[in-house]
């Protein structure tokens, strides 16, 4: 039977020769190749030893390529600090171990170790350490090694005037790396603890190896050092360094032999990545663990190394959170470019509508910006017709007062100049007489003589009135020239522009108006203003009288026998009062017999001078034309107003942005009063312009 089995081994050994497979152990190497290969490569070995057919071979990577080339999936195992495992992707890894520190032989075993660690007896910090340093006496620990454990001790010189954490106040810090887990972030994290952000202190890095920190604060560079735990140790036993020189701060109390400012975490861990084959795995789980069984059986090279199973990475990804450093805590801008990713058909059609909208609201602005440009223009220039027309009106309010009353006057005065002068030659016709030779005695010639001088003296009186009263009479032969002075010249008026700024001048008087047209004639000949004011004089009136409608008709017609064109502006407000009618009447009869200015009217109004019509009339009378009051029929006027082609109705409204302006209506209104007053101006036509008649 032995020799069968010898037998089937001397065949089958060459078959699984022939499958056997190399794989590669990557290792981090923080101090260099071949302090890593002295380091691993005899526990290598001995795990080769192990193995049926397949060989692992070691290679030791720098910090800088040690991601990227895991990434490459080069290798079957990595063996690093744990740390740098959590800022890579380990989906399908296997936690196979965590390396722990070894001890030979120790009269403190783990379940003492913790008790010691969770005791709730509160003493200071030296008598714990002098009471774990007591329980060592009789133990035998490895040298120690600044890569076993993973912590960090902050050391500073034995002559610093730091004694604190809280003293690194804007001091100088050096460092290994800003990503060293116990090079810098756990000193960092104790001091963000403490009320020192790194903003607070000056950092320097000045990378691997790891013993350039050391040097640097010799050197007198910086005023404290971060290094890794048993740096000092490690580089004293070498004859590099006098740790006598220098000072641990913030000493806490851990089971290392080495001084440390923070408490320990995982360090080595070996895991196997999806490059190794499930049975090679679980042949190296199982070397790992046997060894740990076999304590009296390990060789020395292998008894340096104690494995356990992979701890939690709990405590040192919450240390990375809290630093801000951890690969799986983003930024904010990282966050908002992961959610525009994830949503970007939503977020295009979100980022399309503003644009459109920054778009569509600069258009409507600058449209706005122009239309308000437009309106202050249009204002400005409504304020100038208004301020022209109203000082127009004003002239022409004086110029019939002034020439009312030269009128007046004119008539008394020229009684008291006929009387004046009658005395006057009857005085001297009687002196005349007086005056003729006769046989009278000296006495009756005395007398005579005397009445003579009393008569001289009333002559020249008299003779002072008749030059008084033509003074006045010259001068107010002057004013009634400069109340009739001559107009300005003539320009081409459009009637139903003019009509539109008499409406538009109105402004909230004009709501809820009706205001119709209607002409034979587009244009006029006239002095400039001289038709608003007509117009405006007319439309006012009505308006204040409480008409609804308001209507303007222009027309050739025949009046007393001579040809004329005629402006009726006609309304609904009930028409004239008979008693006014026959002033008006008889005042233009009084007029024409006498060719003199237009009589003073009595005013009708609770106030106000009243002199709107006679204004017109005056103006009327300026051009050669007369003025007409009289009462019709507000139907048939309409119905006369729709039989002339190009006639429109407009009404006074107010659009979205509160502005008055005119529109265009077909609509039906109701009547005021089906009798209206109507004014018609009877103009030269002369002064109508025939090319654009609509004739």
């Amino acid at each position: 039977m032995s020799t069968f089995i010898a037998l089937l081994i001397t065949v089958l050994l060459p078959l699984t020769n022939a499958n056997a497979q190399t794989y590669y152990l990557g290792v981090l190497a923080p101090q260099g190749e071949a302090a890593a290969q002295q380091r691993w490569q005899p526990w290598l070995d001995s795990l080769n030893d192990q193995l049926v057919d397949d060989t692992i071979v070691l290679v030791p990577l720098a910090l800088e390529n040690w991601q990227q080339q895991i990434k490459a999936q080069q290798f079957a195992f990595v063996l690093g600090p744990q740390i740098q495992f959590i800022k890579m992707d380990s989906i399908g890894w296997r936690w196979l171990a965590t390396l722990q520190p070894y001890t030979d032989k120790s009269d403190i075993s783990v379940r003492d170790r913790i008790k010691y660690k969770n005791s709730d007896e509160k003493k200071s910090e030296q008598f714990a350490l002098s009471k774990l340093n007591l329980a060592n006496e009789n133990i035998l620990v490895n040298e120690p090694s600044a890569m076993e454990q993973i912590a960090s001790a902050l050391w500073v010189k034995a002559d610093s005037d730091i004694y604190q954490l809280q003293d690194l106040q804007q001091r100088k810090i050096v460092a290994v790396d800003p990503d060293a887990f116990g090079g810098y972030l756990l000193v960092a994290h104790a001091l963000q603890q403490n009320g020192l952000p790194p903003s607070h202190y000056q950092t320097q890095f000045v990378g691997y190896p790891i013993e350039l920190t050391l040097s640097t604060l010799a050197s007198g560079a910086v005023d404290a050092a971060i290094t890794p735990l048993c740096l000092m140790e490690e580089m004293t036993r070498q004859g590099k360094i006098d740790s006598s020189q220098y000072r641990l701060i913030n000493q806490v109390m851990t089971i290392s032999s080495c001084q440390s400012s923070t408490k320990i975490y995982p360090n080595w861990t070996l895991a196997a990545t999806g490059q190794a084959p499930a049975t090679l795995t679980q042949q190296v789980n199982q070397h790992l663990f046997a060894l740990q069984a076999q304590s009296g059986a390990m060789n020395s090279n292998s008894a340096e190394l104690s494995w356990m199973p992979p701890e939690s990475s709990v405590s040192a990804e919450r240390i990375l959170y809290e630093m801000s450093r951890h690969p799986a805590q983003k930024q904010l801008g990282a966050y908002v470019i992961d959610w525009i990713k994830l949503h970007r058909v939503w977020v295009s059609l979100i980022f399309f509508i503003i644009m459109i909208s920054t778009i569509n609201y600069g258009w409507m602005s600058w449209l706005a910006w122009r239309r308000r440009q437009q309106i202050l223009l249009q204002n400005q220039m409504l304020r100038d017709y208004d301020h022209q027309l109203r000082q127009s009106e004003r002239f022409a309010v004086i110029g019939e007062m002034s020439g009312a009353i030269a009128h007046e006057i004119n008539q008394p005065l020229a009684t008291i100049q006929n009387y004046a002068q009658g005395l006057l030659i009857r005085s001297q016709n009687e002196g005349l007489n007086k005056n003729r030779p006769s046989n009278k005695d000296s006495l009756e010639k005395e007398a005579i003589n005397k009445e003579a001088l009393e008569r001289e003296k009333v002559e020249n009186a008299l003779q002072q009135i008749v030059n008084q009263t033509e003074r006045v009479a010259a001068v107010i032969s002057n004013i009634r020239r400069w109340a009739g002075r001559s107009q300005p010249d003539e320009i081409s008026v459009d009637i139903a522009t003019t009509y539109q700024q008499c409406i538009m001048l109105l402004g909230e008087k004009a709501m809820g108006l009706s205001f119709w047209f209607a002409s034979d004639y587009l244009h006029l000949q006239l002095p400039s203003l001289l038709l608003d004011q007509l117009l405006i004089n007319s439309v006012l009136n009505a308006r204040q009288q409480g008409a609804r409608n308001i209507m303007l008709r222009g027309q050739k017609v025949e009046y007393e026998g001579t040809p004329w064109l005629a402006l009726y502006i006609t309304d609904d407000a009930g028409g004239f009062d008979e008693a006014r009618l026959t002033d008006h009447q008889a005042a233009n009869q009084s007029s024409n017999q006498h060719n003199q200015q237009q009589q003073a009217v009595r005013s009708t109004k609770a106030e106000g001078l009243g002199l709107g019509l006679m204004i017109c009339q005056r103006l009327c009378k300026s051009l050669g034309g007369t003025m007409q009051l009289s009462n019709v029929d507000v139907q048939t006027e309409l119905a006369t107003i729709e039989s002339i082609d190009g006639h429109y109705q407009q009404r006074i409204k107010r659009s979205l942005n509160s502005k008055i302006q005119l529109i265009q209506t077909d609509s039906n209104y109701p009547l005021m009063q089906t009798t209206g007053a109507q004014v018609t101006l009877y103009l030269p036509l002369h002064l109508a312009d025939s090319n654009n008649s609509d004739e």
